[in-house]
């Protein structure tokens, strides 16, 4: 029999076409599922780390700091820890390894290599610098690095490590245009770009040409202002300067176009606050500039795609500092590995089981309560799930969640709790490290498979968007991703690319689109409620969200999104059985469910949106086991979350 491979139940009602008869997938065996990490069959390459490495800096030290793009979180790696400590040293690398080299105090020559895949470094003596010195600069290519000028002196000097053999030498074709120090480097595939220092200071850019090992200056290219002690980063298209003395301490950043070799100044993208002698490095999306004097242990983020720039608190760096150095194996425009996708064949294929066809109210008020209640959809019915209680009783809380668990956060009294549903056993846990930014209560949550996105609240009527990882359990603050109005009592639902956060208060129509894939917010006037409402609900399918009930009033309004034109209609139809205010709603991708509320008593009142005919109806099979208002909801089946089993034919 074929080997037939897959994420399934033994017991679960799949089928599957083996020649020409239907067999119970119990009867088939099932291989195990491929290792972690996924690896490339040609050559067993891994996947490039999406990580960068920030070391050394002032006060002296040799912390190695490793950022994880991923979730904008940063932890200390001891492990990666430099071989000596110092500062004003200089970094490159490629997509396996770091080279973190020169510094200060004494004037060193001493490269050290952090080997990204196990989290190590090691000092290279091969590959120590020609000539001890420091606050030089440092870019390459998937070959090479180059580190170039520095003092004491200043020098011009340029010297190119080999990576295959873990070797340097000087290449004095490849010399700076002008001796100078304090400067700052980054670049592409095929040229590094060495721009600004002392003495002077000055604009000057420097472009070296990989393949020839040449350097000249390119003054279309220089700086749009004199400056010195800066970092640098970039992709493959253009690189970033920023940061600085000008003299003065400035927190602008230049941003350098290689296709034209020119410089023109990124106001968007200036760094969150003023600052000198930071790090620099990142992928192909974002820069990240860490650290710096006055003394921090700040992280901006630059989205490439939009030159704008945000703090992320969760990268700051484990400890303040500045004369540091970083690398990154997605730096520099270096070429990446990515997980290789399934191939599926004949005997060969992945699946996944079905999400559980249910749904899950929590918390709420009078109480506050940590009651939790199940819907089963085929049946139209509830119960309580005592085991799947929240860890915390409260109210004005916020739910999503994916195929597997659902994540309820935040309420009051006042918190940042995040708890976990694992929908398989019906238990719940606290999940600390996911915990909210800001703690607050009566906010809003959506997401997608592998993220929630929670917004808004209160107190105090916040515009913070917080970003839930799955995988991690952990959170980050997408200062992007922020609402562009504050507020609370709002609504939110979506699709697997894109949150809508609706109305709030004090009393709006506005509605607001999150989009997943760059983390910004912006808002979608076409999409606006058609009256201005708060302590509503909201969910839908992959098509359409529907909010409805809210104050003032109570009312029973529904409103339809739809997301292909992010436009919005009232849909009488759909209106709810009974209007109120403070429930909650989730579904699945045929119907959805709005539970609770206040009318103004609490209510246990389930009703269900057909989403085919937008018809709404009382389903009191499915009544809360307690009335109860201010309460949150998530769903294993709603389709921003799911894949729908398809038949695989051998």
């Amino acid at each position: 029999m074929p080997n037939i491979r897959g994420i399934f139940s033994l017991k679960e009602a799949f089928k599957f076409k083996f020649t020409d008869n239907w067999i119970p997938l119990d009867e088939v065996w099932i291989a195990p599922s491929p290792s972690s990490p996924a690896t490339r069959f040609s050559d067993g390459a891994l996947p490039t780390p999406n990580t960068g490495y920030f070391g050394g800096g002032a006060p002296t030290t040799a912390t190695m700091d490793k950022v994880t793009y991923s979730t904008d979180t940063t932890a200390a790696v001891p492990g990666a820890d430099l071989s000596v400590a110092r500062r004003a040293l200089a970094a490159t690398g490629n997509s396996t390894n770091g080279y973190f080299g020169g510094g200060d105090p004494g004037s060193k020559s001493t490269m050290d290599k952090v080997t990204y895949s196990t989290d190590t470094t090691a000092a290279v003596p091969g590959a120590d610098l020609s000539l001890a010195r420091y606050a030089l600069a440092a870019t390459g290519n998937s070959t090479n690095g180059y580190f170039g000028g520095g003092n004491p002196g200043p020098v011009a000097t340029m010297d190119k490590v080999t990576y295959s053999t873990d070797t340097t030498a000087a290449a004095p074709s490849a010399n700076l245009s002008s001796a100078r120090y304090r400067l700052a480097a980054t670049g592409n595939s095929t040229n590094g770009y060495f721009g600004g220092g002392n003495p002077g200071p000055v604009a000057t850019m420097d472009k070296v040409t990989y393949s020839t090992d040449t350097t000249a200056a390119v003054p279309g290219a220089n700086l749009s202002v004199v400056r010195y002690r800066h970092a640098a980063t970039g992709n493959s298209t253009n690189g970033y300067f920023g940061g600085g003395r000008i003299p003065t301490v400035t927190a602008t950043i230049d941003k350098v176009t290689y296709s034209t070799d020119t410089t023109a100044a990124a106001p968007s993208a200036n760094l969150s606050s003023a600052r000198y002698a930071p790090g620099a490095t990142g992928n192909s999306t974002n820069g990240y500039f860490g650290g710096g004097f006055p003394l921090t242990a700040t992280m901006d983020k630059v989205t490439y795609s939009t030159d704008t720039t945000a703090a992320v608190p969760n990268a700051n760096l484990s400890s303040a500092r500045y004369r540091l150095a970083a690398s990154s194996a997605r730096a520099n425009g270096l070429p990446v590995i990515e997980p290789p996708a399934p191939t599926p064949t004949s005997s060969t294929f992945d699946s996944i089981s079905p999400a559980p066809n249910t749904g899950y109210f929590g918390g709420g008020s009078t109480g506050p309560v940590a009651t939790m209640d199940k819907v089963t959809y085929s049946t139209d019915t509830t119960a309580a799930v005592p085991g799947a209680n929240l860890s915390v009783a409260r109210y004005g809380l916020a739910g999503t969640g994916n195929i597997t668990n659902g994540y309820f956060g935040g309420g009051n009294p006042t918190t940042a709790t995040m708890d976990k549903v694992t929908y398989s056993t019906d238990t719940t846990a606290a999940v600390p490290g996911a915990d909210l930014s800001v703690a607050r209560y009566w906010l809003a949550a959506t997401g997608n498979s592998t993220n929630g996105y929670f917004g808004g609240g209160n107190p105090g009527s916040k515009s913070t968007m917080d970003k839930v990882t799955y995988s991690t359990d952990t959170i980050s603050s997408p200062t992007n991703a922020n609402l562009t109005v504050a507020r609370y009592a709002l609504a939110a639902t979506g699709n697997n690319t894109n949150g809508y956060f609706g109305g709030g208060q004090p009393s709006r129509s506005t509605m607001e689109k999150v989009t997943y894939s760059t983390d910004t917010t912006a808002a979608a006037p076409g999409a606006n409620l058609r009256s201005g409402r708060y302590f509503l609900a909201a969910t839908g399918n992959s098509t359409n969200g529907y909010f409805g009930g809210g104050n003032p009033g109570p009312v029973a309004t529904m409103d339809k999104v739809t997301y292909s034109t992010d436009t919005a209609a009232a849909v009488p139809g759909a209106d709810l059985s009974l209007a109120r205010r403070a429930l909650a709603a989730t579904g699945n991708n045929t119907n959805g469910y709005f539970g609770g509320g206040r009318v103004p008593a609490p209510r246990a009142t389930m009703d269900k949106v057909t989403y085919s005919t937008d018809t709404t109806a009382a389903a009191p099979g499915a009544d809360l086991s307690i009335g109860r208002y201010y309460l949150a909801a998530s769903s294993a089946s709603l389709p921003s979350t799911t894949i729908s089993p398809t038949p695989v034919y051998l």
